[in-house]
């Protein structure tokens, strides 16, 4: 408990430091203006993309998990997602444990093997965003050229972005290897704790879900699903455009959005409750220094997308897990002996 207390204590003020420089240079009475210009229109398709992006993000979850367990009930995953986005809201990642460990309790599967996959996830959505950011490159050099300024990467050279997929395979070699190693100790008739084959167990069930991958029988699904989910977060980016009527004045398209979103899941990875001050700090520069659109709408952009979002998780998650309470009633999970 203490140590999630010091953990919210710290990422509380790494948010209110992000937010502090959002602010700083920002004429307040001109933020209010533009707070009461928004049009509310853009809200409605925003929240069907966000809410459908999610479901497409249970449904390809469901495919990692192995083909005998692949029972998992749709509703059951969805309200998993949910709630994992749900809590991220007020303590940063720990999201990522209260989704496996709803899913486990509700469908009777590992817990560990759960774990794994949302670690494969997460490599998976930084996999498609490393690759989007290589196209990126070389099809809208002179964005791309100043999104690594913002991100301090003014002297990167692109020729590294060829050498991403080596990388990611030697981690992966180095994943595999280092999982059959944990087989080779556990399997070795030699005299353990309890406690020592317990940790080898959890690992094992744990490169389990690593290495569910190899599980997936339906590649094109699978990919279908991953484009999926990256459009949906685009169209996320650039619907809002419409509240601040971007698109006319500032003529801000899809080609845009791609960046921005680009941004975004930087500043969302950033260890702040929902990504408090790190999405908006980020956001802000991106229209300054890459579209030289003011500071003012910067910010108002970032802080309604990021409220609505908030709000939008917040107001259908308890309705998601009571529809998947009513399924769960209404088809229970059976368990075999």
């Amino acid at each position: 408990m203490k140590k999630r207390i010091l953990q919210l204590f710290i990422s509380l003020s790494i948010a209110s430091v992000f937010i502090w420089f959002a602010f700083r240079s920002v004429d307040l009475q001109d933020l209010a203006t533009q707070m009461k210009s928004v049009k509310l229109g853009w809200l409605l398709p925003f929240t069907i993309t966000l809410l459908f992006s999610h479901y497409l993000r249970a449904e390809r979850w469901r495919l990692l998990i192995k083909e005998e367990e692949q029972s998992a009930r749709r509703p059951i995953l969805f309200a998993g997602v949910m709630t994992g986005y749900f809590v991220n809201n007020f303590v940063p990642r720990l999201g990522e444990v209260t989704r496996p460990l709803y899913v486990a309790k509700k469908e009777n599967l590992p817990s560990g093997t759960l774990f794994g996959t949302i670690i494969l996830e997460r490599l998976i959505d930084v996999v498609s965003m490393l690759f989007i950011v290589v196209l990126a490159a070389f099809s809208f050099s002179q964005e791309i050229g100043l999104f690594e300024s913002l991100l301090g990467l003014d002297e990167w050279n692109r020729g590294l972005y060829l050498l991403i997929p080596v990388f990611l395979l030697l981690f992966a070699l180095a994943i595999r290897y280092g999982f059959r190693w944990v087989h080779y100790l556990y399997d070795k008739p030699k005299p353990r704790t309890p406690f020592v084959n317990k940790i080898l167990a959890s690992l094992i069930s744990f490169g389990d879900g690593i290495g569910s991958l190899r599980n997936v029988k339906n590649w094109p699904l699978f990919l279908l699903l991953t484009v999926g989910i990256w459009t949906g977060y685009i169209l996320m980016t650039f619907f809002p455009f419409a509240m601040l009527d971007l698109g006319d004045v500032y003529g801000l398209g899809l080609q845009e959005a791609l960046i921005l979103t680009l941004i975004s899941s930087v500043g969302i990875a950033i260890p702040t409750p929902s990504g408090i001050g790190s999405y908006h700090l980020l956001i802000q520069q991106g229209f300054v220094l890459i579209y030289q659109i003011p500071s003012e709408i910067g910010l108002t952009y970032a802080t309604m997308v990021h409220a609505a979002t908030f709000l939008v998780v917040c107001l259908f998650t308890p309705l998601i897990l009571w529809w998947a309470k009513w399924f769960d009633m209404k088809h229970p999970k059976h368990v075999d002996g």
